[in-house]
């Protein structure tokens, strides 16, 4: 079996589990009585990960034996978050470790940075004022190339907060925003915002990236983005104006 279909795999129900770990409101067999679906997923696909790894893999994720306690009506329901939570800590581990084996940036998301940035200065013909502007120049470079694309209709709920990326590529697990910095005092809260979405972006896309178009306040390129892309699979890309 492919890395790539494994990985996703081991990240979509490392998603859900950890989501199912941060709800909050309802009756605790509708926030965590589900732990044995997660249990039985990690448990799944072990053996999966063990045949194309070997010995490594064996070592690094033993499957998780919960016993008679696989069945929530046969343990107290106090147990069923903590149950949850060990299921969500083994597949974002293995979700981590299927990442590296993958390899770093995919090349059709590279394919995307550089279509960006061969473009976006030349389509934007006056000084914009919002941020929409520079995104409607991206829509019509994204449809010129035929990329798939869903603009402002993805939402993700995350840490009691519901965040909406500008872009996502769903067949690239990609989560795109865009960031006008017109002001110096905008180029200081710009990093702030933008780690602020990474942890939401992150938890259900593989890469998030930020497209910054500059109007002459950025002034140490490197220095601005070299916090922000040390967050696995973060990228930035500032467009000059």
């Amino acid at each position: 079996m492919k890395v790539e279909i494994l990985y996703n795999m081991a990240r979509a129900a490392a998603q859900g589990a950890t989501r199912a770990c941060e709800a909050d409101g309802g009756k605790m067999a509708i926030r965590y009585g589900g732990y044995p679906a997660y249990v039985a997923e990690y448990n799944r696909l072990i053996p999966l990960v063990v045949q194309e790894f070997g010995e490594e893999a064996k070592y690094l994720f033993q499957p998780i034996d919960l016993g008679k306690h696989i069945h929530p009506s046969a343990t107290i329901g106090t147990m069923w978050r903590t149950y949850l939570e060990q299921a969500a800590a083994r597949l974002n581990a293995l979700e981590a470790y299927l990442r590296s084996k993958i390899g770093v940036t995919d090349e059709r998301l590279q394919s995307v940075l550089d279509l960006i940035n061969a473009n976006l200065r030349a389509s934007i013909f006056q000084t914009p004022e919002r941020e929409k502007e520079i995104q409607n120049a991206l829509e019509v470079i994204f449809r010129a190339r035929g990329l798939e694309f869903c603009r402002e209709t993805s939402t993700i709920k995350y840490s009691s907060k519901t965040f909406v990326p500008d872009f996502t590529f769903e067949t690239l697990d990609l989560a795109l925003e865009v960031k006008l910095c017109k002001t110096a005092l905008k180029r200081k809260s710009l990093i702030d915002e933008i780690n602020a979405d990474i942890p939401a972006y992150r938890s259900r896309y593989r890469f998030a990236v930020f497209v910054v178009y500059d109007l002459g306040f950025i002034r140490d390129v490197s220095e601005f983005k070299s916090g922000i892309e040390g967050n696995p699979d973060v990228h930035v890309l500032v467009v000059k104006e």
